[in-house]
């Protein structure tokens, strides 16, 4: 049971980091802080966890276990996963950064992770359809949150813009 746990974590982390995300929003809202819009508290936690644990994860599974990243992907390993894992890494500090961040730091950083991620979910599209590759790093949880967080953030952005 447990290694079926760490298995599944291991190999679908974004997606459990997006449930945890959504556990600690709903504590966040529990406690009834009126210091910030609910906008605001979203944003954080989507920032924090899925995009930046999650962008530090696949950065350091990519520089690191590059075969085993590769074939959950559907990949053949190429050293390309090193400048992968550098992006990764890239959005990961960002998505952490933007946490307690200004408002400008917040556009700049959702800006540049909306270009890396909906760019990765074209290519995820292009492999399945072209290629067929249906593995579950290219055509699961991790293409629909290439999609979903940006997206989120996005809107959560334009909200905390016209509160603020």
């Amino acid at each position: 049971m447990m290694n079926s746990f760490i298995e599944w974590l291991l190999s679908d982390f974004g997606l459990a980091m997006f449930v945890l995300s959504l556990f600690f929003i709903s504590v966040h809202l529990m406690m009834r802080l009126k210091t910030i819009t609910f906008y605001e508290i979203v944003f954080r936690w989507i920032a924090f966890f899925p995009l930046g644990i999650t962008g530090i994860y696949t950065g350091l599974t990519h520089a690191l276990f590059p075969d085993i990243s590769a074939s959950l992907i559907g990949w053949e390993p190429s050293p390309f996963q090193f400048e992968v894992a550098m992006g990764d890494l890239a959005m990961g500090v960002l998505g952490i950064g933007c946490f307690h961040a200004s408002y400008s730091f917040r556009l700049a950083a959702i800006v540049a992770v909306t270009i890396q991620y909906w760019g990765d979910a074209i290519g995820h599209i292009y492999n399945m359809a072209v290629m067929q590759n249906f593995a579950p790093g290219n055509a699961g949880s991790w293409f629909w949150l290439d999609l979903i967080v940006p997206a989120i953030l996005l809107l959560c952005l334009s909200r905390q813009k016209a509160t603020s």
